[in-house]
């Protein structure tokens, strides 16, 4: 699974998303079943939850005429939840982060990359991108 914010510019209004990339290892997932428990997420952030509701599996759910992020895998799918700035500032200041699903069978993720790096990214973000 990959993360990423998302700042969307309505006519001087901005919005903005966190991306989700969802993938797995197991190729033959149906579609139904890689999207189970994702309608809401809860993300720990430094052991504190934070839940997100959907905003839809497709780049136009969040006004977008083409995916944000290249697919990290081909079978990957993309979902976008609504956050704050202030939201995208915890994220980008964690020491830990946990994404925990919801629904029939809860599933946690925790990274297994280097965490100092994303956030780095976030970081980037935040000071070329939100105003």
């Amino acid at each position: 699974m990959n993360l990423g914010p998302v700042q969307v510019n309505r006519g001087g209004r901005f919005e903005y998303f966190l991306w989700l990339g969802i993938w797995n290892t197991n190729q033959t997932a149906s579609v139904a079943d890689r999207r189970d428990g994702f309608d809401s997420i809860i993300l720990f952030i430094n052991g504190e939850p934070l839940a997100l509701d959907l905003n839809g599996w497709t780049p136009s759910a969040i006004g977008a005429s083409e995916s944000v992020y290249p697919q990290p895998v081909p079978s990957s799918l993309e979902a976008y939840y609504r956050v704050t700035a202030d939201q995208i500032r915890l994220i980008a200041n964690a020491d830990d982060i946990q994404l925990r699903t919801t629904g029939v069978r809860p599933r946690t993720f925790e990274s297994w990359d280097d965490q100092a790096a994303a956030r780095e990214s976030f970081r980037y973000f935040l000071s070329n991108v939100v105003y």
